[in-house]
C-alpha cells in the first residue's frame, strides 16, 4: 500500500497541468452528453407513444386572436373566477353558464366529416347586443364583424387538435356509432344513462375531453394510431389501412 501511494505522488509530481484539468472536464463533459441523450431519447419515446412533454413550445394548446371561454358557453352551474368566487355581472347578478350544445356552434359535426368552425356572423348574431361593450375580447370580435370599426374580417382561429395529412377521419359516423352507443363514450363529465337520449355534444368527450370545463382548449388525447387502432377494434369498426389513410 506505502508504495502504491508513492507511486501515485511521484506521477502527481511528473503529470502536465493541463492534464489535470482536462481529464475531469473530459469526464464531466461525457456524462453532461450522457444525460442530454437521455433527455432527447425520452423526449422522442414520449411524443411517439403519447403526447410530447409541454416544453419549448410542445404546449398542447394555442393562444387563440381572441379569447373564447367554453366554460361560458358550454359549461353549467354558476361561473367562477380563478379564486373560486362567484362572478358577477355589472349589477350584481351571479351569472351562470350557458351550457349550449357543442352543435350550437360546430353545426357540420354530425353530417359532415369536419366538426366545422362559427364564422364570426355568427358569433355577432348575440354578441352584438350581449356582453360589456369595455371587454376586450367582445370588442375584438365585433370589430371583426363590423359592427364597430371600417370593416368585417374573419378570425384567424388556431387549429389546436391536428392530425398528419394522410389520415381520413370524418366526424359523422363517429358521432352517429357513439351516439347510439353510449358504453363506447369516453371522458364523459358526467354519467351516462343508457335508458336515455345522448346528446352529441356528450360524445365529444371521448376525444377531446371535458371541453366544457376547459377556458383554453387543449388537447388532452394522444390521439396517435394505436389509440385509434384499440377503439375500433373494441367497438367491431374496421381496421384496414383504406379505413382512416388516403
Amino acid at each position: 500500500m506505502a508504495s502504491l501511494i508513492s507511486f501515485i505522488r511521484e506521477r502527481n509530481k511528473t503529470t502536465p497541468t493541463w492534464l489535470k484539468v482536462l481529464v475531469p472536464v473530459l469526464a464531466l463533459g461525457g456524462l453532461g452528453v450522457v444525460a442530454i441523450l437521455a433527455v432527447i431519447v425520452a423526449f422522442v419515446i414520449t411524443g411517439w407513444l403519447g403526447q410530447p412533454v409541454p416544453v419549448l413550445g410542445f404546449d398542447q394548446t394555442f393562444k387563440q386572436p381572441i379569447d373564447f371561454p367554453h366554460t361560458v358557453h358550454a359549461g353549467t352551474g354558476q361561473l367562477t373566477d380563478a379564486s373560486g368566487q362567484v362572478r358577477r355581472n355589472h349589477v350584481g347578478e351571479e351569472l351562470e353558464a350557458l351550457g349550449l350544445d357543442c352543435t350550437y356552434c360546430h353545426r357540420t359535426v354530425t353530417t359532415q366529416a369536419n366538426a366545422g368552425v362559427p364564422p364570426v356572423a355568427q358569433c355577432a348574431f348575440c354578441h352584438q347586443a350581449i356582453g360589456q361593450e369595455n371587454s376586450a375580447p367582445l370588442t375584438q370580435l365585433r370589430t371583426n364583424a363590423g359592427i364597430i370599426g371600417d370593416g368585417a374580417s374573419p378570425i384567424n382561429w388556431k387549429r389546436v387538435h391536428r392530425m398528419p395529412d394522410h389520415v381520413r377521419f370524418v366526424h359523422e359516423p363517429h358521432i352517429r356509432y357513439l351516439t347510439a352507443n353510449p358504453s363506447a363514450i369516453g371522458n364523459a363529465a358526467e354519467g351516462v344513462n343508457e335508458a336515455e337520449a345522448v346528446k352529441p355534444a356528450l360524445t365529444c368527450s371521448t376525444c377531446h375531453g371535458d371541453v366544457a370545463s376547459m377556458e383554453q382548449v387543449e388537447q388532452v388525447e394522444p390521439l396517435k394510431m394505436g389509440q385509434c387502432v384499440d377503439c375500433h377494434r373494441d367497438n367491431g369498426a374496421p381496421t384496414d389501412c383504406a379505413a382512416c389513410h388516403h
